[in-house]
């Protein structure tokens, strides 16, 4: 995610970075992360151990929290255990018991299904509980690490519960993982559904792949090199390989994959 992005209404400058500092030289106000899609891989590998080690580099607010929402018979333990095996397996900075001691105590487990009007009540008391007890003063932002499909349900649970709402200088986001949609028409659809629930200034569609250091490079690649940018044109090349080597296989994700393929994955 860059510093500005551009919406159909205004252009969302990131607080947290300055243009002239690729950097992030302030911390985040007390905030909170609802978690959805704990279970997979997504969250187990990147998100769960890119907050830690957030936390561990002094970038997260004291009383930041973590809610995990997901059909699981867990309580607040169950998930910190999760989270705690997550990260000692996929974090790139070292474990730190204080730190993570810290960290955990803004832990919450909610149980429920997409379809679980209980379930997204008791969020809803959850986060209230948090505001309290954490100081998040209502700030809040929804991670959908889920398949593409349970967007629109997640988001009309969010509205219905009253979750989506701002209050006395809040904010309330949601970031929505790749891919998005499997074609145009399913985007669009997924778009709308989105915009008729969230404020398009509040909607954060990110793709982790990104942000890797080649994919950042390519364009200073082909038109800041002086070997390249006179060669590499539509009269010169004729195809375009790509080859991503994976060292994991698609283990228990098969559905996932059958549905919306590797590429776009």
């Amino acid at each position: 995610m860059t510093g500005t992005r551009t919406t159909g209404r205004s252009a969302y400058r990131n607080p947290l970075r300055d243009p002239l500092d690729r950097r992030l030289p302030r911390i985040a106000g007390p905030c909170g992360l609802v978690l959805f899609g704990v279970t997979g891989d997504l969250s187990r590998k990147k998100v769960m151990p890119a907050i830690y080690d957030l936390a561990n580099r002094g970038l997260l607010p004291p009383g930041f929290s973590l809610v995990g929402f997901a059909r699981r018979d867990w309580a607040d333990e169950d998930f910190a255990q999760v989270v705690h095996d997550s990260v000692k397996a996929h974090a790139r900075t070292e474990f730190r018991e204080e730190v993570w001691q810290q960290l955990a105590e803004g832990f919450r487990f909610v149980p429920g299904a997409f379809d679980d009007d209980v379930a997204f009540s008791q969020l809803r008391r959850t986060i209230e509980e948090l505001d309290e007890l954490r100081g998040t003063g209502g700030n809040h932002a929804f991670y959908l690490a889920i398949p593409p499909g349970a967007f629109g349900q997640v988001a009309q649970q969010l509205q219905e519960h009253g979750l989506t709402e701002s209050r006395d200088g809040s904010w309330r986001r949601v970031v929505i993982e790749k891919p998005f949609g499997h074609d145009l028409e399913s985007a669009r659809e997924l778009n709308s559904a989105l915009d008729a629930v969230f404020d398009p200034e509040t909607i954060f569609r990110i793709d982790h792949y990104l942000g890797k250091e080649t994919v950042q490079n390519l364009a200073a690649l082909r038109f800041a090199n002086v070997l390249f940018e006179p060669l590499w044109t539509n009269q010169t090349i004729d195809h375009v390989q790509i080859t991503v080597a994976e060292t994991d296989g698609v283990g228990d994700r098969w559905p996932y994959y059958d549905e919306y393929g590797a590429l776009r994955d």
